[in-house]
């Protein structure tokens, strides 16, 4: 089983992932073969709960026990990872290379009604993590499908509904290709300069060179460095060299 989808998950997602409890632990029946890829599927319900998911679901053709996919998709963007075992959610069909949607792909199901515009919120999560899961096991986005073209016979399944699958792989290809997509990347913060100081002139320049050679102002009168015995800094070499001699 896929015991990494957590972790591979929190790497793509951060805080958007949110793990079921038992989710490591949870599937089907029977185990996982070679993880071909990821299948994205809609629940026709907006508000989707995870129970759900995990539990399963009465249908026109009698109860589909869960969990129905490794994850739910929020329209807010977390994604709960549900099982790690295989999931009810493909049912029989063919997508590429892909004969087994249960044993061998991922499945995504995002909750949303089938029409209007996709969240995005929601839209970037499913994008993150179908990208998360084809790193981990080292494939492109051709190893990403829409329920409904793996679904046969064809027209069985709309699933993903009003979403050009086509255009999503395209997402997805970019996000494996390491694209940053606006408003999302690392926000640069240009580092604080000091105050730029005003060129002196030549008259202050040779003021500030003769202050250096005198010293500053002594409490009395006269100039020299307290260092030095409120000597100037020539006047101080001079003692130096004569002690030498």
């Amino acid at each position: 089983a896929p015991v990494w989808l957590e972790e591979v998950l929190r790497e793509g997602l951060g805080n958007r992932r949110v793990v079921d409890p038992g989710g490591k632990e949870r599937g089907a029946g029977g185990t996982m073969g070679r993880i071909w890829g990821v299948m994205i599927h809609h629940t026709g319900n907006d508000n989707e709960s995870v129970a759900v998911i995990r539990d399963g679901v009465q249908q026109p053709s009698g109860w589909l026990p869960g969990p129905l996919s490794q994850c739910l998709i929020k329209p807010d963007g977390t994604v709960h990872l549900i099982a790690v075992g295989p999931c009810n959610h493909a049912g029989g069909g063919n997508y590429a290379d892909l004969t087994n949607g249960n044993g061998s792909s991922i499945g995504f199901e995002c909750a949303y009604d089938g029409s209007g515009p996709w969240p995005q919120k929601q839209i970037i999560s499913m994008r993150d993590a179908t990208a998360a899961v084809l790193k981990k096991i080292g494939e492109k986005s051709d190893h990403v499908c829409g329920h409904k073209e793996y679904a046969k016979p064809a027209g069985r399944k709309v699933d993903p509904g009003n979403m050009d699958m086509n255009w999503f792989r395209g997402e997805v290809q970019k996000d494996l290709d390491g694209f940053v997509f606006p408003g999302e990347g690392l926000t640069t913060i240009p580092p604080v300069l000091p105050p730029t100081q005003p060129a002196l002139t030549d008259r202050q320049l040779l003021e500030e060179i003769l202050t250096q050679l005198l010293g500053l102002p002594i409490p009395g009168g006269g100039r020299g460095w307290p260092q030095l015995g409120n000597r100037s800094l020539v006047d101080g070499l001079a003692e130096l060299l004569k002690d030498k001699a």
